[in-house]
């Protein structure tokens, strides 16, 4: 349902299309939606649950959920919405990035009259041994472009 796939033995690369295009996508389980990109099988994901979204205007999550033990972080890239952790609201918009702990009560919502765009990942949380580039090894090859 991607538009080009290359792989090579160490990378896998999808396009997608425009941000705009994601309301083509579906899923069914476990609940039907449409603009939603799992890239997970796409990609070859084994650490990691990630998807490009594009939440359509004056619409809402149609539950409130919470986790068993991984966190969620959302990365919005274009319109603006509203996003609740346990009972506390707060405004999203193009450049907010949000992390939710697996116990926090979460839903989120598109207030305004334009689609709501977001990649999502979901990690086990406390899983991650490095951070920043300290899990980098510098290789000896010269950058020739």
């Amino acid at each position: 349902m991607y538009a080009r796939k290359k792989q090579g033995t160490n990378y896998t690369a999808a396009h997608f299309g425009k941000w705009e295009d994601l309301k083509d996508y579906k899923i069914e389980e476990p609940v039907k939606a449409r603009g939603k990109a799992f890239l997970n099988d796409i990609l070859g994901l084994n650490g990691m649950e990630v998807s490009m979204n594009s939440f359509p205007l004056q619409t809402f999550m149609p539950f409130h959920h919470k986790l068993g033990e991984n966190e969620e972080l959302y990365i919005f890239v274009k319109g603006q919405g509203q996003y609740q952790v346990d009972e506390e609201i707060f405004d999203v918009e193009e450049g907010t990035v949000v992390r939710v702990a697996p116990a926090g009560v979460r839903i989120f919502r598109n207030n305004s009259d334009e689609n709501l765009y977001f990649i999502y990942v979901q990690a086990k949380e406390n899983s991650l041994q490095h951070n920043n580039i300290s899990d980098g090894i510098v290789v000896e090859k010269p950058v020739e472009w």
